[in-house]
């Protein structure tokens, strides 16, 4: 007889873990039910262009690449991803880091590929579930929301798959007044944040609270739209486009981009690689090769010293430093800190942003907001305490303020609640509501608690990755299939681990990492071990070797899943060979302020040379044209000194553009406006160098009627970073013959 199970959540979780059910031995095993509170499935993936969206914007980009950001039978090139908003049809390949709303079109095609739509109940929020008899049976209740007719079922399993994210947590600040006026500051959590123009009308200091990624990445999407405002066509700016943007946290934290170098060390040279190869940092740090011989173990819990180092000196390798090229010793872990865990973020631009000053890291908590005692003539603003508690032994504590202050963004994380599930329950699996961290005790995976009969979670934990969650529904349908017992089979129900980082947690212990379960690849390996799936390793060469990502841990011999397998195999070797990914990283290191050296050498008598010296400012904006992922607008200005002695300021403007589709940087004339893009000038076309200490080479062609230009690149990049670029012009026409070099450093910055 088939087991019935009731899945609460309709997101990645839930529906991973109802189709691994349903699919496990025959579907008739199991009878499964999945809960969703919403209109559609996809959990915080389901907002559509043009909605505000669930815990994130629609049009917010992965962190992870679509390789990582999927299951291991469902490949993206399965999905349509025409945009609903505009009826526009996806060109080319899947984007590499897909947008919120593509995920959910993804998960919308999971549904309908493996025929899960009729056991989906929409619209349905549980707001009950107790486990009740011996040896127990699960009732459920949950409610229509369209007609709020309440049911309650009974279920012999119970699978909690609403997230680990259950809602914001409360707000840390209590705003004091000093005024007779109630203060009406807008404050909004991280995951409410979509604009600045929602926070503030007028220019002043944004405050957003708390590092790591949704700090990082609320800091930088704010300052995006900061330097649109400013640098975008139109002649009325908002007024809030003044602001800049105070960053407060706890501790330092390493920015990591998208793309990552796979061998930043030259050792020809004995020092950084200049032509460094790139792909999406998952291929990179989930990389199998380096997790040396037999069974590979997930490495989880609290961080001892020695690996806690070990941690910092491989994100400094990728990096190229230690971030005190930001100029903010904020940033910079200094040797005192290298014996606690890394805490890192993902942002293209979040570090570019540091440099310009436009965001401004602050070490510390906010202890209170006070609002202005005079508001006549500054309107609303506000003070904010900060207080540097000094996470660290040899820290002193110390109080500082940020005044000015116009709106709140507090990136604080969530709390974990679950409040359907009952007080019996919650005490069986040693619920403490004081420990958002470790809200319940779990086994190893946090799957299953020995206590609770029937029970299972999946994505249960910080940073729910998407094979993870795959490889956990797998455990939890082996362990169910059993027909002959009740009690859950599971291979390790051992929560020693579990406790020792809730009770670390709660005693502030500096040695908890920032996700105790990070280990992606100890994860996948142990549970598809368990779980008797072997990792397809034919395209690489029969070996251990590569990165670890879902569709290589494919439980059957799906087509989908091979040519998936295939499609990084080639990516490898794209990049390898074929210049893949340095115009992504290229550009995104162009961010920011040089310093500018151009010698220009004329062979026409009738036009002399000479030598241009300033500073070149290439400051991110919203793209102008659709088909384009990212835009700079470039701005140079400086002395030009002729030959002839002549000397007088000089200033030029272009658009710079990276289109992902095509992997290019395209330089644009501007208009006599300085804002809107005219007409093309440049395409780059990179390749490798032949000289191992050079940097990566780019060419390019243009003709403007009657004259040729042929320009040729250098990026010499440091880890992540450029060190510096160069442009040479060969221009050449019936009035023109002439070279034009130009090289960019970085400005020099305070010492830290």
């Amino acid at each position: 007889m088939a087991k019935s199970v009731a899945v609460i959540g309709g997101g990645p979780a839930g529906l991973v873990a109802a189709k691994t059910l349903l699919q496990h031995a025959g579907s008739s095993k199991f009878n499964v039910t999945v809960f969703e509170a919403a209109e559609r499935v996809g959990g915080m993936w389901r907002g559509m262009p043009g909605e505000m969206g669930n815990y994130c914007s629609p049009e917010m980009r992965t962190n992870l690449s679509r390789y990582a950001v999927s299951f291991s039978d469902l490949s993206w090139s399965s999905v349509d991803l025409s945009d609903p908003s505009t009826g526009s049809k996806n060109s080319g390949s899947p984007p590499m880091f897909p947008k919120a709303w593509q995920v959910g079109r993804y998960l919308e095609e999971y549904v309908r590929k493996f025929s899960l739509s009729n056991i989906i109940r929409l619209n349905r929020r549980v707001t009950a579930a107790d486990l009740v008899g011996d040896p127990g049976t699960w009732r459920v209740t949950s409610i229509d929301s369209l007609t709020q007719v309440e049911s309650t079922e009974s279920f012999d399993y119970l699978i909690v798959a609403s997230g680990f994210f259950d809602r914001p947590a409360q707000p840390i600040l209590r705003t004091q007044s000093t005024s007779s006026e109630p203060p009406t500051t807008t404050i909004q959590h991280s995951s409410q944040f979509r604009d600045v123009s929602s926070l503030t009308d007028k220019p002043g200091k944004i405050l957003v609270i708390g590092g790591g990624i949704s700090g990082a990445e609320a800091a930088a999407t704010a300052a995006l739209q900061l330097s649109s405002a400013r640098y975008s066509p139109g002649k009325d700016k908002p007024s809030w486009a003044g602001s800049v943007i105070h960053h407060v946290m706890s501790r330092p934290f390493y920015c990591l981009p998208r793309y990552l170098p796979r061998n930043p060390y030259n050792p020809a040279i004995q020092g950084h690689n200049l032509s460094p190869y790139f792909l999406p940092l998952d291929l990179i740090v989930y990389n199998l090769s380096g997790r040396g011989d037999g069974p590979i173990h997930p490495s989880n819990g609290l961080m001892p010293p020695d690996k806690a180092q070990k941690a910092h000196e491989a994100i400094r390798f990728l990096l190229g430093g230690d971030q005190r090229d930001s100029g903010r010793e904020e940033l910079v872990c200094k040797p005192h800190v290298t014996q606690y865990p890394v805490f890192t973020a993902i942002s293209d631009t979040y570090m570019g942003y540091v440099r310009s000053g436009l965001i401004v890291p602050i070490k510390g908590r906010v202890e209170s907001i006070t609002q202005h005692a005079d508001q006549s003539s500054l309107g609303e603003r506000y003070i904010a305490t900060i207080i540097s508690e000094g996470i660290f032994a040899d820290e002193t504590k110390n109080r500082s303020t940020v005044d000015n202050v116009v709106g709140v963004i507090e990136a604080t994380g969530y709390q974990v609640h679950l409040d359907y599930l009952s007080n019996r329950v919650k005490e069986r699996l040693d619920y403490d509501p004081e420990c958002s961290r470790v809200p319940f005790l779990l086994s190893s995976g946090s799957i299953f608690n020995p206590n609770v009969t029937g029970m299972a979670f999946v994505g249960f934990y910080e940073g729910p990755y998407w094979e993870v969650m795959e490889t956990q529904a797998r455990i939890v349908a082996q362990a169910w299939a059993d027909t002959s017992a009740r009690e859950t089979k599971a291979p390790d129900m051992d929560m020693s681990q579990s406790r020792s980082v809730r009770e670390a947690v709660k005693r502030g212990a500096p040695e908890v990492p920032q996700f105790w379960m990070a280990d992606y690849v100890g994860l996948v390996e142990e549970f598809a071990r368990i779980a008797g799936v072997v990792r397809h390793d034919l395209s690489f060469d029969g070996r251990r070797e590569g990165p670890a990502f879902p569709a290589r841990y494919c439980a059957t011999d799906n087509e989908e899943a091979l040519s998936v397998v295939r499609e990084v195999a080639d990516t490898l070797q794209a990049s390898e060979h074929n210049a893949r990914f340095i115009a992504a990283a290229a550009f995104r290191a162009m961010q920011g302020e040089w310093v500018l050296r151009r010698k220009i050498d004329s062979r026409h008598a009738a036009m002399p040379g000479g030598t241009f010296k300033g500073k070149a400012h290439l400051h991110p904006r919203v793209p102008t044209a659709d088909a384009y992922t990212a835009e700079y607008l470039y701005i140079e200005e400086g002395n030009l000194t002729m030959d002839n002695g002549l000397s007088f300021a000089a200033s030029r403007r272009y658009v710079y553009r990276y289109r992902e589709s095509t992997d290019t940087i395209t330089a644009w004339f501007v208009e006599e406006d300085g804002l809107t893009t005219s007409t093309l000038f440049n395409t780059w076309e990179f390749y490798a160098p032949e000289d191992t200490q050079k940097g990566w080479l780019a060419k390019g062609h243009h003709w403007c009627t009657p004259d040729t230009y042929k320009n040729n690149c250098e990026f010499r990049f440091q880890g992540v970073n450029l060190e510096s670029f160069g442009i040479t012009y060969e221009v050449s026409g019936p009035k023109k013959d002439y070279s034009h070099e130009s090289w960019y450093s970085r400005s020099p910055l305070a010492s830290v």
